[in-house]
């Protein structure tokens, strides 16, 4: 999912900022969650926090308690992938933006058509996070590419070292290596729910604790969900909002 995550206290503006927003993703084919805020708060603080989805800020500068450039320091603390648009009544503030070295996508200004020039922004800024992450590796002489959200989850095979990626296509792939080493090449997504299986979380419909299986979007169901991992697996999934 992509997440938009907009902190403007002016009311009239906020309300352009969602509409601009929908207006720029309306033609795309993609899932989104508007996220809403007047002020910087500990709601807020968790979305900045959440390492699954993917994120366009629309930050105004000019806020009540600390400053939207404030607030980009604080996702840039170690998220240097999602996208920051800056919105503000004051065209002066851009120097204090590009000296602070926070990677801005856009600066825009309340007065100068703002609703479609945000819109342009927001539309550009989603064709960037909307490309197709792959997973590539190499195995018996072959390079796999593969799309990271077609994967479903990964499997090893007992007594060896070979794995088998599970597909949302039916597919299936073959792939060596040590469970841990095949999860540090794939994104925030992906997690242990038992020392041989490795889940795509955003792939998971149900999960039964009293059974410990965890039940796909394709409607399949494994039982590989131990009790050392459950903790981990349980927070990874409330972490998707």
């Amino acid at each position: 999912m992509l997440k938009i995550i907009i902190c403007e206290d002016n009311v009239v503006c906020l309300e352009k900022a969602i509409s601009a927003t929908h207006k720029a993703l309306g033609n795309f084919d993609i899932e989104y969650k508007i996220c809403k805020y007047l002020s910087y708060c500990d709601e807020m603080q968790k979305d900045i926090d959440d390492k699954i989805n993917k994120k366009i800020y629309i930050l105004d500068i000019e806020l009540p308690n600390i400053s939207g450039i404030q607030i980009a320091d604080k996702i840039r603390t170690d998220d240097w992938d999602s996208i920051i648009i800056f919105v503000t009544s004051h065209p002066e503030c851009k120097n204090d933006i590009f000296y602070a070295r926070l990677m801005a996508y856009d600066y825009i200004s309340k007065y100068s058509t703002y609703d479609k020039r945000l819109q342009q922004s927001i539309e550009k800024a989603a064709k960037i996070v909307g490309k197709k992450r792959v997973f590539s590796y190499k195995y018996n002489r072959t390079i796999y590419r593969l799309e990271l959200d077609n994967i479903l989850y990964i499997e090893r095979i007992n007594g060896t070292k070979k794995c088998i990626i599970y597909t949302e296509t039916g597919h299936e792939y073959e792939i060596s290596g040590n469970m841990q080493d095949i999860l540090d090449k794939l994104d925030e997504s992906f997690v242990l729910s038992h020392k041989s299986c490795i889940i795509n979380i955003n792939k998971v419909k149900f999960v039964d604790y009293n059974s410990n299986t965890i039940t796909l979007t394709n409607g399949e169901v494994i039982d590989k969900l131990s009790h050392r991992k459950r903790k981990w697996f349980e927070k990874s999934l409330l972490n998707i909002r």
